[in-house]
C-alpha cells in the first residue's frame, strides 16, 4: 500500500489560501506565517495545528481532522486585527481550496472564535492585538489512481505467464 500523503500539505495549502487574498494582504501586509512571524512584524497572519485526529479504516488512513489556530495579530492597531479576523473567516468558514494530490478539502468551520490583547515585552505602552479563530479542516486521505497498463509492459505480462 502506498505511504499516505504528506499532512504538512494541509497546512501549505491553508497558508496559500490566505495568502491568495489580496483583501487579507491590504489589512496585514506583513504576510502569513506558520507557527511564528519573523523578527520587526507588525501586521501578520500566524496559522498553527493545534490538535489533529486521523480516522482509519482497514485501507489505511481515511480522514486527517485538523484543528488550526488562525489568528491576525496587530501593534497598536485594533481595528485591522478585527478586520482581518472578519476576513479570515470569509475565507475559511465553508469554502474548499485545493489541498494536494491525494487530500481533498470536505469541509472546512470554525470552532470558537479568540482574542486577546497583549502588552509588548520590551514596552508595555504598545499592545499586541490578537483576533481569530480555531478552525476544523476535514480533510479526506484519497487512494492514487491506480496504475493503468503503460505502453510496452505487454511483455512483462507474457513472461509472467
Amino acid at each position: 500500500m502506498p505511504s499516505p500523503p504528506d499532512s504538512a500539505a494541509i497546512r501549505n495549502s491553508l497558508i496559500g489560501h490566505l495568502l491568495a487574498d489580496s483583501q487579507l494582504a491590504g489589512l496585514m501586509p506583513d504576510g502569513v506565517y506558520s507557527d511564528v512571524a519573523r523578527a520587526g512584524k507588525k501586521q501578520y497572519v500566524i496559522v498553527s495545528l493545534v490538535d489533529s485526529v486521523d480516522q482509519p479504516t482497514y485501507e489505511g488512513r481515511a480522514i486527517e481532522s485538523g484543528l488550526y489556530l488562525v489568528k491576525a495579530v496587530a501593534l497598536n492597531n485594533a481595528a485591522a486585527a478585527e478586520a482581518a479576523a472578519a476576513r479570515i473567516d470569509q475565507l475559511i468558514e465553508d469554502q474548499f481550496w485545493t489541498i494536494a494530490p491525494g487530500l481533498d478539502l470536505m469541509a472546512a468551520y470554525r470552532v470558537a472564535p479568540i482574542g486577546a490583547l497583549e502588552l509588548d515585552a520590551v514596552d508595555p505602552d504598545l499592545r499586541w492585538t490578537h483576533r481569530g479563530g480555531r478552525y476544523r479542516l476535514d480533510v479526506a486521505v484519497t487512494s492514487p489512481p491506480p496504475l493503468g497498463r503503460t505502453r510496452g509492459t505487454d511483455h512483462l505480462e507474457r513472461a509472467a505467464s
